[in-house]
């Protein structure tokens, strides 16, 4: 399944303002639990999620995909047990990451994985937590912000 996977796997855009902002590709991390069949097998392995009466439902695992945003195209993908965080499989994707794209998202204001991402050449828009605050790297003073200017 792997080796169909990466054969396929692109961004498939055929207009590329629908994907593309000041030429970068735009891409998302999209991440979500899908259940799978509730076997001895599959439970050595995925577990069912906590519910207020104990665990329910079937077991789970987790996906993180990375996808063109204009054309929901998968360019990468990784998965496992929901026990591991979406973080982990996030951290996964930087290898699909390259020049060339702009990562835009939220949830991932990790400074390791951030710092991961960054390493692929990739730019980044992450939104921040909004009770987060972040030290200043500089201060701009313009005409208009310095005491007493015209106004």
């Amino acid at each position: 399944m792997k080796a169909l996977f990466d054969m396929v796997r692109d961004p498939v855009a055929t207009v590329a303002a629908q994907t593309r902002w000041r030429g970068l590709l735009v891409v998302a991390v999209y991440g979500t639990l899908l259940p799978v069949p509730d076997t001895p097998e599959n439970l050595t392995v995925f577990a069912k999620q906590l519910c207020n009466h104990g665990s329910g439902g079937y077991p789970q695992v987790r996906l993180a995909v990375l996808v063109a945003c204009g054309t929901r195209a998968v360019i990468g993908a990784a998965f496992g047990p929901s026990t591991t965080g979406e973080l982990e499989y996030a951290g996964r994707l930087a290898d699909d990451l390259r020049a060339g794209m702009l990562l835009g998202d939220r949830n991932f204001a990790a400074a390791g994985l951030l710092n991961r991402f960054a390493a692929t050449g990739a730019h980044l828009l992450v939104r921040r937590k909004s009770a987060r605050r972040l030290p200043p790297v500089a201060t701009v003073v313009t005409a208009r912000s310095w005491p007493g200017s015209a106004r």
